[in-house]
């Protein structure tokens, strides 16, 4: 496995991480409360990345970056809400679509272009994800979980999601053609918690019934976030942008599964193993 690769699967196995203790944070705080906790911290660490490292700026990375700040509080909240109303291996496989809508963005945007094969390994992961979702492990089921889809709010939201988030490495990659990874962080995660703060003054109330061990979780899922994010960085430097999604949406297939039943104990199906192996194997054709 090549460097690059491996940067892009440590990345999925944090966004994965950070997806379980998300889910488990939402049950104690607002989701909006979670985004400013999550984006003050992300403040501290890349401000202090910048003092000590040197970074740059160009004046062009404005308009793509305040873009991708607010696709990236919608989509979060949308993201957060899905996932706190609906099982984790029923939201998180519709994530897969991203890589699709990735690979056309990056084509039409970045001019990035896969080859035959890699566009076959994408179209495996939207399968597998149809099989995933279905009722029964039986072909008119599959088709039919399309409907399922459709009537679905949470698999709507995260559809929408899918969509937004396959924006964001490709801004992201823009970004970074005009700034250092340091500043940018600091630059989204300082509108990012300014915005949500104005809209949230009503909600820090919460704060005061929680728990010791909720500060402890809140803070894991703050930091394995935080990780992620900056992982996910460098993986957008160093591979195509419809790669990177596609390695990070199948770990998070695998996870969603495992993680769903471990803690959720929500059933573990046939039509979920198979959609899993499915998507696996796009995976493969695409690195």
């Amino acid at each position: 496995m090549s460097t690059s690769i491996l940067i892009c699967v440590i990345s999925g196995i944090f966004w994965a991480l950070f997806d379980l203790t998300r889910k488990i944070t939402l049950i104690h705080i607002n989701p909006k409360i979670l985004l400013i906790l999550f984006s003050s911290i992300q403040i501290l660490i890349f401000f202090i990345w910048c003092v000590m490292e040197s970074f740059f700026f160009l004046t062009p990375y404005f308009f793509s970056g305040i873009f991708l700040v607010i696709i990236g509080i919608i989509s979060a909240l949308l993201f957060l809400k899905s996932i706190r109303d609906s099982d984790l291996s029923l939201t998180i496989p519709l994530l897969s679509f991203s890589p699709l809508f990735s690979s056309i963005f990056s084509f039409v945007i970045l001019g990035e272009k896969l080859n035959s094969i890699q566009y076959v390994g994408v179209s495996s992961i939207i399968i597998g994800t149809l099989v995933l979702y279905s009722e029964k492990f039986e072909i008119l089921y599959i088709f039919k979980s399309i409907n399922n889809l459709r009537n679905s709010l949470s698999a709507k939201l995260m559809l929408i999601v899918a969509f937004l988030w396959s924006l964001t490495p490709v801004l992201d990659k823009i970004c970074l053609e005009y700034s250092s990874i340091n500043i940018h962080g600091l630059i989204q995660s300082f509108f990012t918690a300014v915005i949500l703060l104005f809209f949230s003054k009503s909600e820090w109330k919460v704060f005061k019934k929680l728990k010791t061990k909720n500060y402890n979780l809140i803070f894991m899922t703050i930091l394995i976030g935080s990780l992620a994010t900056i992982i996910q960085f460098y993986a957008i430097l160093t591979n195509l942008v419809p790669i990177m999604e596609s390695i990070k949406r199948a770990i998070g297939q695998f996870s969603a599964i495992f993680f769903g039943k471990m803690f959720f104990n929500e059933n573990i199906t046939k039509q979920k193993v198979l959609g899993v192996l499915i998507i696996s194997t796009g995976v493969n054709l695409l690195i």
